[in-house]
């Protein structure tokens, strides 16, 4: 099944938190993901066709204090703006949805972001389609893990993934049954520097 880019909010079976985000594309395969100081950027790959969208690049992680969000747009730069000037986490990602509404491209691609305060120990998925908006606290257990995806699987939805490191975990979103992987990124922003993992196909 093709549920095109997701977020990924999880723990390990020892309790500890994660987030997680998959770039999954039928018409910009030749992407990958960066891993840089607090943050992770998609770009195209040296040899990916050139082009002007305005969707294919853009930060996918970033991080302040005690917030980290995974997102698949530029939407998460308000986000983190709106955290750092003291807005709690679950406003910032309603109003930065809210204000930058869907991708307008020709598939009106839904925006979708989630979210870990480590300071409440709270996470948060979110998405903007045009037919929706929701921002919503997921309760999760230790060895359970929730996406939301741009297509079909549109709300919280329980995912399978096995790992106690950054590194297993990205191998574990990377190959999961969903059709057309990219690139992938994991951090766990509890663990000392909040390491960052990535996995791409080219």
């Amino acid at each position: 099944m093709y549920i095109g880019r997701f977020v990924v909010l999880g723990k390990t079976i020892n309790g500890e938190w994660y987030l997680g985000y998959r770039v999954s594309s039928r018409s910009f395969p030749n992407r990958r993901i960066l891993a840089q100081t607090g943050k992770a950027v998609v770009l195209p790959t040296e040899d990916a066709p050139k082009s002007d969208n305005p969707y294919i690049s853009y930060n996918c992680l970033r991080s302040h204090q005690t917030v980290t969000v995974v997102a698949n747009g530029s939407h998460i730069d308000p986000i983190i703006d709106k955290v750092e000037i003291g807005y709690g986490l679950r406003d910032a990602m309603i109003l930065s949805l809210f204000a930058l509404d869907y991708e307008h491209d020709q598939y009106n691609t839904p925006r979708i972001a989630a979210g870990l305060d480590l300071a409440t120990n709270q996470g948060y998925m979110g998405i903007v389609a045009e037919d929706k908006l929701l921002v919503q606290r997921v309760k999760v257990a230790p060895g359970e893990a929730f996406l939301v995806a741009t297509y079909e699987l549109t709300s919280p939805t329980k995912i399978s993934l096995s790992g106690n490191s950054p590194e297993e975990l990205c191998t574990a979103l990377f190959t999961s049954e969903y059709e057309h992987p990219v690139a992938a990124v994991v951090t766990m922003p509890a663990r000392s520097g909040g390491p960052i993992a990535t996995h791409s196909a080219r």
